[in-house]
């Protein structure tokens, strides 16, 4: 349940906006503004970040399309274990211990095992030419993530004898089984109740998330790392940027000096006559890598009692924390009458 103090934003702290177009002519600047972002905020947002305007618009017109249909069509792959399919209204709540009901949220989630099947072909309503965009759009963004994955790297300072600048590659590859998902979102028109969030405070599960958000902004991120007085922080609506957030996977693996922030989505007057759509990409470690701190001269164990947040997940895999976290937060078993 949020209260008046939860309501509170902050005007005066920004999310950091970094120009990607530094990864290729001074990748050490590009990942010294990465860095100093993600360890004071946990997010920041990248510009010139090379996926097409187009292909986003694209896909933004889909979800658009396939959210308008009746609930018996979106439902025919609901929501699993495997985390693929349609997850109707209500039925993931990501701040169990303070929320009274699900998110007020509908979503459909692509994994990279389904770009092909029937589950994505669903999602584009039998358009071919379609699935296939979506299968060009996910592997770009999943692209983008590895060049955002090598300046924490470099960064990091991981040493070339452990792989250096491309120390994260072998355990975030497309071919193997991992957590990644490509996640349309879409937050109906409602009346605005501030004990109803649209989406729950939580930090996310896996490495990093790369979210792009349409025309009404909503998304709020806590600023406690740095910034302890103020408990929220708008992320607005900036045209042709993607915004990018630690998760889970980065501060177990730094011991915390990188910070997976809480954040949520609450109510935006605009929600009164529009809908509000986005897009995450949730890039995940490969199943089996574990979550064991990685080879920096910046990380210590002693900064791992400052990090405790996630200790009950230091001894999982990748695919085994995933899991974990899922089978708190989805009620696989709802009603669609409830929805």
């Amino acid at each position: 349940m949020l209260n008046d103090k939860d309501n509170s934003t902050s005007p005066s702290i920004a999310i950091p906006v970094i120009d990607f177009g530094l990864f290729t002519s001074d990748p050490e600047e590009c990942a010294r503004q990465i860095g100093e972002a993600s360890q004071n905020i946990g997010f920041f947002y990248l510009k010139n970040h090379g996926i097409s305007q187009d292909l986003i618009d694209e896909m933004f017109n889909c979800s658009e399309r396939f959210f308008q249909q009746p609930l018996q069509n979106k439902s025919q792959h609901l929501i699993g274990p495997d985390n693929d399919g349609y997850t109707p209204m209500k039925a993931e709540t990501l701040d169990p211990e303070h929320q009274t009901q699900g998110d007020l949220k509908e979503a459909y989630n692509v994994r990279k095992t389904s770009v092909d099947n029937d589950v994505t072909n669903c999602f584009v309503q039998g358009d071919k030419a379609g699935q296939e965009k979506v299968g060009i759009f996910f592997k770009d963004l999943h692209h983008l993530s590895r060049d955002i994955m090598q300046c924490f790297a470099i960064a990091l300072q991981v040493p070339k004898t452990a792989g250096g600048r491309h120390f994260f590659d072998k355990s975030h590859e497309w071919d193997a089984e991992s957590g990644t998902t490509l996640r349309f979102l879409h937050y109906p028109q409602q009346s605005g109740d501030p004990n109803s969030p649209l989406a729950g405070s939580h930090t996310d599960y896996g490495s990093i998330t790369l979210l792009l958000q349409k025309d009404i902004a909503g998304l709020e991120v806590q600023a406690s790392r740095v910034h302890k007085n103020v408990p929220w922080v708008a992320a607005p609506v900036i045209p042709d940027a993607i915004l990018i957030n630690i998760a889970d996977h980065l501060q177990m693996w730094t011991n915390g000096l990188l910070k997976s922030t809480m954040h949520r989505v609450v109510y935006n007057p605009q929600q009164l006559h529009h809908s509000r759509f986005s897009i995450a990409c949730f890039i995940h470690a490969n199943d089996d890598t574990k979550l064991d701190p990685i080879p920096s001269p910046l990380i210590t164990q002693g900064m791992r009692a400052e990090a405790v947040e996630f200790e009950e997940g230091r001894n999982m895999t990748a695919g085994e924390y995933l899991q974990w976290r899922l089978e708190r937060t989805y009620n696989y078993d709802i009603k669609l009458d409830d929805a």
